[in-house]
């Protein structure tokens, strides 16, 4: 799988394209085949190495995403499989792929709401 790293701090420069591990998923989880990630102005302040929320590179950033679940975890419905979804992630792993979402934060994406839109929203929710 690839996914865009932070490895240091810096302008947009830093966030570079690289190989992650496959995510797979656990218990009240799914797997979302991220087709979009919002980005943040306090995302792109933490790039910097500032911003409310201290991270440690290297790390995938990345909170909020959208697309479809491609596999459920144990105890999660199996009708979630294949339903367009936004979710957020807690605020790393989204810059990917694919992302593990907990099931229970998921929000699904009407037909008539384009996906890309969606995405947009999810960080005023």
């Amino acid at each position: 799988m690839r996914a865009v790293w932070l490895r240091e701090f810096g302008g947009p420069e830093v966030l570079v394209a690289g190989d992650a591990p496959e995510p797979e998923a656990g218990p009240g989880q799914v797997v979302v085949d991220v087709a979009y990630a919002n980005i943040t102005f306090v995302e792109t302040q933490m790039r910097t190495g500032g911003g409310p929320f201290p991270i440690r590179p290297p790390i995938v950033m990345g909170n909020g995403v959208g697309g479809v679940v491609s596999a459920v975890g144990e105890g999660v419905s199996p009708d979630l499989a294949g339903r367009r979804v936004l979710g957020s992630l807690g605020g790393s792993g989204g810059y990917a792929e694919r992302a593990v979402v907990r099931a229970d934060a998921l929000v699904e994406v009407p037909s008539g709401l384009a996906l890309d839109s969606a995405v947009a929203l999810l960080a005023d929710m």
